[in-house]
Order: C-alpha cells, then structure tokens, then sequence
C-alpha cells in the first residue's frame, strides 16, 4: 500500500477499526480531498519541508497532549506503518523520540503506550513555563512598541466581551494569544520555542479553566495589570505578575485533580 492518493479514497483496509488510532489514521490519509501534508491525527498542518519520521511524531505529541490520544493506550509499530501505508522506520524513530520526551512509554511485552502524566509533572512544567516566560515577559516589557500594547489591550478587551457573551472557548484562544503576542516582543527565538513547547502540555487542562469563571475573570484582570506595567516600562513587576499568573492557573489545574474532575 502506498501514500498516493489515486484511488486511495475507494480503499478501505482490512485493519481499519473505528475509533481507534488507526481510524483517526485512516481519515487523514484516505478520506476524499483531504491534503496529504496535514497532520495524521485531526488535520494540524505540518510543513511540507519536514520529514515522514518528524511529521509522524509532531501528529502522535500533539494527539497525545491534546487529549486524543489517551494515558495507557497502545500505539504498535507495525499497525501503524501498515495503516498508513509507510515503512516501520519513521514511525519506530517517532516513538523513539517521544520515548525520550517521556510520553510515551516501553511496554514489556513490545509496542508503546501514552505515558500517564502525573501531579509531580504539572508541578514541573509549571514551574519551568514560570521561569520561560516570567523572563520572556521582562524582556518585552524593555523591546514592547506601543502598537504591541495596543494589540494587547485589544485581545483584553476581546477577551471580556467573549466572556460576557458566554463563549468561554473563545475567551481562552483569545487569553492565549494575549500571552503569544507579549513573548513576541521578547526579541528572542529561542526562548518563544522553548515556551511554546511547554506550553502544549497543558492543552488538555483547558476544560479547568473553561470551568472557572473566577479563574477566568482572574486571568484578564491579570492581563489588564501587566498591559499597565509594561506601559510604566517596569520590567520586573511585569516578570512578577507573570509569575502570580501561572502560579494561580498551577493552582486550579491541581485542585481539579485532587478533587478527582480531571485526571493527571
């Protein structure tokens, strides 16, 4: 079997299982007019410059810390490879590569499972996403342009109405990118990746925002502050109030799991 798309829209394979892995595999790669350079599992596009092995594990890390993909579930080489019609070899590397990431984990008997995420991970990445970005905050708040802040305030503002109207989905995107166009200004490309890649682990636990309302009205509140520090170029005060903000939203996400309505 192979990836070219004559015909592939009239092939069903016999290892296809609905709601599985392989269905999500199977709907990228075999449903009609669906771009073979989107991502394998829920159509993130990838680039057309990366590799199989690199678009293979981009599709599995974001599948896994999005939810998709659930703790303890099973992801076979060979099952994979088969479904999707490429050779075992970018897909072991891709396992390989989150082994090493710690998302997945070895099984005894072969094949790999979704690593369970624990209470001690979410302290972790707190507390290096507070050191990221508290610094990434500092130095915008010296490089910020008043067209940035003005971007800034605009997201704010946004923000609130969507909360006032409800949409609490679109509250948090907007939130979101309040937070992307502030480490922008950071000046450094380095640290946004950084940022960003620690920042996809929690992706899973927006469903604990979504269901505060104090937390949220915290969070623009919060926002609203740092928008008048950095106009007071206080660099440091902006770093605090980044600091306070993860720490509150570490809080939540702890408290939800304690209590049992989200897992790890």
């Amino acid at each position: 079997m192979t990836r070219s798309k004559k015909g592939l829209d009239k092939f069903i394979p016999l290892a296809y299982k609905k709601d599985t892995i392989l269905d999500t595999v199977y709907k990228h790669f075999y449903k009609k007019e669906v771009d073979p350079v989107e991502n394998a599992f829920g159509g993130i596009k990838v680039s057309k410059r990366k590799s199989l092995r690199e678009e293979v594990y981009d599709s599995l890390k974001k599948s896994i810390l999005h939810g998709k993909l659930k703790a303890g579930q099973r992801l076979i080489e060979e099952q994979l490879a088969h479904q999707v019609g490429i050779s075992r070899t970018p897909v072991r590397e891709a396992f390989h590569k989150l082994e090493r990431d710690d998302l997945v984990a070895r099984l005894p008997k072969g094949g790999f499972a979704v690593r369970e995420f624990t209470k001690e991970d979410v302290e972790e990445i707190f507390g290096i996403r507070s050191a990221l970005e508290s610094y990434a905050a500092y130095l915008a708040t010296l490089h910020i342009t008043p067209d940035k802040i003005a971007a800034l305030e605009k997201k704010v503002e946004e923000s609130a109405h969507a909360l006032k109207s409800g949409d609490d989905e679109k509250a948090v995107l907007l939130q979101t990118e309040f937070h992307d166009l502030l480490y922008k200004s950071c000046k450094s490309k380095k640290l946004i990746e950084m940022i960003n890649n620690f920042r996809d682990y929690f992706y899973r636990y927006r469903s604990a925002l979504l269901q505060s309302a104090h937390g949220m009205h915290e969070s623009a509140e919060g926002h609203r502050r740092m928008i008048d520090a950095m106009k007071k170029k206080n660099p440091r005060l902006v770093e605090r109030l980044v600091r306070k903000h993860l720490e509150r939203g570490k809080d939540l996400i702890l408290k939800e799991i304690n209590e049992g309505r989200i897992a790890p």
